[in-house]
């Protein structure tokens, strides 16, 4: 494999000497785990992690200030370094859903955390307004299943709860020719409300309001563990956590109208949480 020169290792680093005498701060150790992403269809990319070490970075004013600029290393190298070292394989299949269907699913389980936050994104050329439906199934307990936030539907669950007191949350209409259109699922409060509940599973959908063209749109999966969520906008943001994994999935989204029928819309797929593990499965429709 050809190397992906954008990874940057420490040893290209610009080198910082202290000024003798000056009080300096080091990083703590980060790790920022990514899914290969560049595999090509039917086939999915292992989780790669890669590791800030322990005093790889020094500032004048704080160890937080140290371990900003270690996390901004891990942002801006992870993804590189997972392409260039992780390996591809065939994406087994199964039956999954609330009306079972063929899916395609994760080679392995996600590592565990707290917050889920699902991107929904589409390019010029896809289409116009994506609308989409996100919600929990399979629940058992009727203030959670087939309550599905989106436009012209619910903006959170239970209602007005603010992002982290909320069980799912969506963040905004999007009605132009490109957008990403924002939902929370806070597993973390689910599981500190519904004790008894071993499994939570969402479902993912989604349709064209306006007009449609490829139809083509990517899935941005991210977990966080720790930390506390807020809605900044149309945007929901973890706070003083950590980033797990980033996973992006490709769909298509063939259906064009005004339906909020769950099954009259696109249905993208399933997500199916373990309460024990804290960890979870990703089943995308194709």
């Amino acid at each position: 494999m050809e190397e992906n020169t954008t990874y940057k290792p420490f040893t290209y680093l610009d080198q910082y000497t202290p000024i003798e005498r000056t009080e300096v701060y080091y990083n703590t150790e980060k790790t920022l785990t990514l899914r290969k992403n560049d595999c090509s269809k039917g086939t999915s990319g292992n989780p790669v992690t890669l590791i800030a070490n322990a005093n790889k970075f020094v500032s004048t004013i704080s160890i937080a200030d140290a371990n900003e600029q270690a996390q901004s290393w891990l942002n801006a190298n992870t993804q590189a370094y997972a392409n260039n070292i992780g390996t591809c394989s065939i994406r087994p299949t199964a039956w999954r859903g609330a009306n079972p269907s063929c899916v395609i699913e994760s080679p392995a389980a996600l590592l565990p955390f707290d917050y889920m936050v699902i991107k929904y994104k589409w390019a010029p050329g896809a289409g116009v307004d994506l609308d989409t439906l996100t919600g929990l199934i399979n629940t058992g307990i009727s203030g959670l299943d087939n309550i599905w936030v989106g436009y012209g539907l619910v903006n959170e669950v239970p209602p007005n709860a603010i992002a982290q007191d909320s069980y799912i949350m969506w963040g905004g209409d999007i009605t132009d020719l490109t957008g990403t259109e924002t939902c929370l699922v806070n597993f973390k409060k689910l599981k500190e409300a519904y004790s008894q509940l071993n499994d939570i599973q969402v479902r993912m959908a989604g349709i064209w309001w306006k007009s449609k063209a490829t139809g083509n749109i990517d899935v941005e999966i991210t977990t966080f563990l720790g930390g506390t969520m807020t809605k900044i906008g149309k945007d929901i943001i973890n706070n003083d956590g950590q980033q797990i994994q980033q996973l992006n999935f490709s769909k298509n989204i063939s259906v064009v109208g005004h339906s909020k029928l769950i099954n009259e819309v696109t249905n993208i797929g399933y997500i199916n949480y373990s309460t024990n593990l804290s960890t979870a499965k990703v089943a995308i429709t194709y």
